[in-house]
């Protein structure tokens, strides 16, 4: 809505911009203030008509879903309706109309013949031209440079998001040494608690070795959601319902990794727990035509305020932006007493 609005105001302030410069050029040639108004209304007019168009359907509709031929013939027809339709009403305005050219001609001579092609046809034409491609040229540059502006930034969130996991980093073998301790000191007869533990290491090996890379087995990435829902599970009253299907199933294809841990994360953190009998998340996840599709449910916590799916999801988008463009659905809602994520995922086919 705010862009909309900013860009109403843009399309506002070229209208009386170009009305005022195109106004005083018109007065020049046609002495007649109110003929000279009424004209400039009408160039005025179908030129902002073009330029909407042109940068509102043609820019997002076709030629950034790569329908070029179709987005230049969409420019093209363009051009051609919106100077007909100037040339046919600047002659209205005059009394006249296409069937008295052959009386116009007689009666105005050379003058007339100048005036028709050179004036009114040739410019209108060009007018429409100059401002519809323009404007859908201004599109493109503005486009370019806001989306350069985001890979800048996703770049050095990126880079800042790895100077803080080295920071961060202790030495992997002593940790795992010092797990491979705290495993063999546990007592054997507590089995829950070794398994808490090997489910720990596998997390923590998956996320040390196996995610310095752009993509992984996707099997790794759904071995890894099950361990992390499962470990997750631990904390939780036994009463809050979990359950989780579909991990099993999903193989063949290769995955940005760590795309789909802070959906299922944020069900664990938002959970309510406060009313046990309606304490609940629920993840299912599936495969179908290429598309890796991921919905999540849990009991929302009260007074939880949902915007745009808060921070954690925000975050999500930009790297969906960013790996998957134009290739991913993510959307969020707060429906009565539950919080819903759905994500859909376009992957190549293997």
């Amino acid at each position: 809505m705010k862009k909309l609005s900013r860009r109403t105001i843009y399309y506002l302030l070229f209208a009386v911009a170009f009305y005022l410069f195109w106004f005083l050029f018109k007065l020049g040639g046609v002495p007649d203030f109110r003929r000279a108004f009424a004209s400039t209304t009408i160039d005025v007019a179908l030129s902002v008509a073009a330029v909407i168009i042109s940068i509102e359907f043609i820019a997002p509709k076709l030629f950034y879903n790569k329908k070029y031929y179709l987005a230049a013939f969409a420019l093209l027809f363009l051009i051609f309706c919106t100077g007909s339709a100037n040339i046919l009403l600047q002659l209205k305005l005059m009394g006249s109309n296409i069937s008295d050219y052959d009386a116009n001609v007689a009666r105005y001579k050379e003058h007339f013949i100048y005036w028709f092609w050179s004036d009114l046809v040739l410019g209108s034409f060009f007018l429409m031209a100059f401002v519809s491609g323009g404007g859908l040229l201004i599109r493109l540059a503005f486009d370019r440079v806001s989306d350069e502006k985001k890979i800048a930034d996703l770049e050095r969130e990126k880079v800042k998001a790895e100077l803080d996991r080295l920071k961060d980093q202790i030495n992997p073998h002593f940790l795992f040494n010092a797990l491979n301790t705290i495993y063999y000191k546990i007592d054997k007869a507590n089995p829950e608690a070794r398994s808490v533990l090997e489910q720990f290491s596998s997390l923590l090996r998956y996320q040390l070795y196996d995610c310095n890379v752009a993509h992984v087995p996707v099997e790794k990435e759904m071995k890894f959601l099950k361990d992390y829902i499962e470990l997750q599970s631990h904390r939780l009253d036994k009463a809050c319902k979990i359950n989780y299907v579909g991990f099993d199933k999903i193989r063949g294809f290769d995955i940005a990794p760590n795309l789909l841990t802070s959906l299922i994360e944020n069900c664990f953190k938002h959970v309510a727990e406060s009313n046990i009998s309606r304490s609940c998340i629920e993840i299912n996840i599936s495969h179908e035509d290429n598309w890796l599709v991921l919905t999540t449910r849990n009991s929302a916590i009260d007074g939880l305020a949902v915007k745009s799916g808060g921070i954690g999801i925000q975050n999500l988008r930009k790297r969906l932006e960013l790996q998957y463009p134009s290739n991913f659905i993510l959307t969020s809602e707060r429906k009565d007493e539950f919080f819903n994520v759905l994500l859909k995922i376009k992957h190549d086919a293997s």
